[in-house]
Order: structure tokens, then C-alpha cells, then sequence
């Protein structure tokens, strides 16, 4: 099952340290899904959403001919069932919440010079799992010790079908991302984060 293939990838990869906690694996997703998802999402890239960021719901994946909506759950589930195991017996200082939900989107970031800035990562979540999808060749995440564009340390690179993986810290895990092509930026996200805002997926 995606779910468990999912869930081994992750629990046997290193967490990276620098500049902090992180993991990059590659081949994420079994790979007969992941072509099916990056087949599916091209025609996302050049969707027009007036320059805005735009996500994608699984409850809305018909609406658009997306046919996997079991396999987005069964990671989903499969993510939430083992979250102690993702956050607590990987990362060193992660928060918790004892009543946990997963939401999970199909993300649209348009070209440049759309930026969505540096950031920590919201409160409410405490894992973020992002899979790059489509196109072939654009720019990953990237990490800065500040929230300042001259403190910025590495990328977690682009590569179709690999995951940037961490647990936000206030003040820490700064962040950042665009599109470097002149088309979207396709990635499938999950967050672990508390189930008290509203719409749930798992």
C-alpha cells in the first residue's frame, strides 16, 4: 500500500541537522502511483489562479479527473496512525498535541515574482511533509537560520517524486519558496496538526 511505502521511506531516512532538523528522500511515493499523480497535475502547471497560491482538496480531486483519492487517504491515515513514531522518535524538540488530525492538498505556487516568504511554520502544525511533483526542473524549499533572506543555508532540491520532511520550531525553521519556470509549482503536502481548526481530511 502508498501508506505504508510512504511511512518506510521516511522512518529509515536520516534526519538531517543543519541548518535544522530536516529529511530529503527521494522516491517516495510506489512509483506506478507517483506517475499516475504527476501525469494527473500537468495540468495544473499552467492553470491561471491570477497569481495567487491555490490548493487542491482531496475532497475535490473528481472535479478535476484526479483519480486518487484512496491513495492520498491511505498515505494520510497511514501518516496519522504513526505520528508519534514521525515526530517524537525522529525529531529532538518537536511540539505536540494530543488531538491530531492530517490535512492534505494538492499545492499550485505560480511563477515569479510570486514569493511566499520566509516563515517558521504555523503553530497548529507540528510535521510537514512536502513531495515535489511537476515540473521536472524548479527550486525546493530553502532554509535560512533568521527569517532574512541573507541568512539563507541550503535547498532541499528539486527532484520529481522526493520529500522535504520536518517538524516546525517557533523561531526556528525558517523557510521559504517560489517557482523559478515560467510555470506552477506542483507539490502534494501533509501536515500533522491539532484537529481544532475546522476541516479535517484523516
Amino acid at each position: 500500500m502508498a501508506g505504508q511505502y510512504f511511512l518506510d521511506k521516511i522512518l529509515t531516512s536520516p534526519v538531517l541537522q543543519d541548518p535544522w532538523q530536516h529529511q530529503i528522500i527521494d522516491d517516495t511515493i510506489p512509483t506506478d502511483v507517483f506517475d499516475r499523480l504527476q501525469s494527473q497535475c500537468q495540468q495544473f502547471l499552467n492553470m491561471d489562479n491570477g497569481g495567487n497560491l491555490r490548493f487542491i482538496f482531496p475532497d475535490e480531486f473528481d472535479q478535476y479527473g484526479i483519480d486518487l483519492y484512496d491513495e492520498v487517504y491511505d498515505i494520510g491515515k497511514t501518516i496519522l496512525d504513526n505520528a508519534k513514531a514521525l515526530v517524537k522518535d525522529l525529531y529532538t524538540n518537536p511540539r505536540w498535541y494530543n488531538s491530531l488530525t492530517v490535512y492534505a492538498h494538492i499545492s499550485i505556487t505560480p511563477p515569479l515574482p510570486y514569493k511566499f516568504d520566509i516563515h517558521e511554520e504555523g503553530l497548529e502544525k507540528i510535521w510537514s511533509a512536502v513531495t515535489y511533483v511537476t515540473p521536472i526542473k524548479n527550486i525546493g524549499t530553502k532554509m535560512y537560520s533568521t527569517k532574512n533572506e541573507s541568512s539563507f543555508i541550503a535547498e532541499a532540491p528539486w527532484k520529481p517524486n522526493s520529500t522535504f520532511v520536518f517538524c516546525g520550531e517557533k523561531g526556528k525553521t525558517w523557510h521559504s519558496y517560489e517557482s523559478s519556470e515560467s510555470t506552477n509549482r506542483i507539490t502534494l503536502n501533509y501536515f500533522i496538526m491539532s484537529d481544532k481548526r475546522g476541516k479535517r481530511f484523516i
